[in-house]
């Protein structure tokens, strides 16, 4: 649901308006959780582009870590950096709304 928008519930049939949350604390969480998403891929093909280099340099046979690396990346770093969106979630303000 977009923020300003508008929800019906169906089985009460209240409406709900979300413009009651405050635009800067939501544009707040909206941006650290797309920053979130974004910094793991962002560090991928910072790897993968370093990884380009060697292989044409060094031998092909490289190619066959950059898997390996970003596996062990994500099954070794992984729950660390979803603790870290866990507590921002956790963090984040509570909001309130009240029915129309």
């Amino acid at each position: 649901m977009r923020y300003g928008a508008r929800w019906e519930c169906p089985s009460c049939g209240r409406s709900w308006d979300t413009a009651q949350i405050p635009a800067d604390e939501y544009r707040g969480l909206i941006h650290d959780l797309r920053m979130y998403r974004l910094v793991p891929i962002a560090i991928a093909l910072v790897i993968a582009a370093a990884f380009v280099p060697l292989v044409i340099f060094v031998g092909e046979g490289l190619i066959f870590l950059l898997p390996l690396l970003l596996a062990f990346l994500a099954i070794f770093l992984g729950p660390f950096w979803k603790k870290r969106v866990r507590r921002r979630v956790a963090a984040a303000p509570q909001w309130n709304l009240r029915p129309e």
